[in-house]
């Protein structure tokens, strides 16, 4: 437990330099295309992707909060998902992903749509890269409850244009 304590300090301390996803090319290139490639199964609803690539002890919080421990676990849950009609459609935007040495994150932003029901939120998730492939330890999931910002004005709009400083 301590360990991955101490590899989510590593992954969320400040870095002085650019963001490795910034730079095209860059060491988070690969775990760009690791998250774009979560998504991608999860659309296709491809168990087997998950079965390779969660760690026996990843730990997943769902939007609700609830807490699902270990890789047999998550793939129930993610069964369950894949099974259900109509089937759900994940897009994501936002993704920003950050790694040193061993450690990894990404953080997007997600719309989940089953049909005419759509949600929003967020996801963070720590990975470890083991055997030369990143691997997701904790997935959280947390639900938007705020609305979508509006855009900011563009420069020089007049004052009425401007957001309210008191809207949050």
């Amino acid at each position: 437990m301590h360990s991955l304590i101490l590899m989510v300090l590593m992954a969320l301390a400040p870095q002085t330099a650019p963001s490795p996803a910034a730079a095209i090319g860059g060491p988070g290139e690969d775990l760009t295309a690791e998250v774009q490639k979560a998504v991608a199964a999860y659309n296709a609803r491809d168990l087997s992707y998950y079965e390779k690539a969660l760690e026996p002890g990843t730990v997943y919080v769902a939007e609700d909060g609830a807490l699902i421990s270990g890789r047999d676990r998550v793939l129930r849950l993610f069964g369950r998902i894949f099974a259900a009609d109509p089937p759900r459609k994940l897009e994501i935007s936002d993704l920003t992903v950050s790694s040193r040495g061993v450690t990894g994150s990404a953080l997007f932003r997600w719309t989940l749509s089953a049909g005419a029901d759509v949600r929003r939120g967020v996801t963070s998730v720590l990975y470890a890269r083991e055997g030369g492939a990143w691997r997701p330890l904790l997935i959280q999931n947390t639900l938007s409850t705020h609305p979508p910002r509006a855009a900011s004005p563009a420069p020089g709009a007049s004052p009425a244009a401007r957001p309210s400083p008191h809207h949050h």
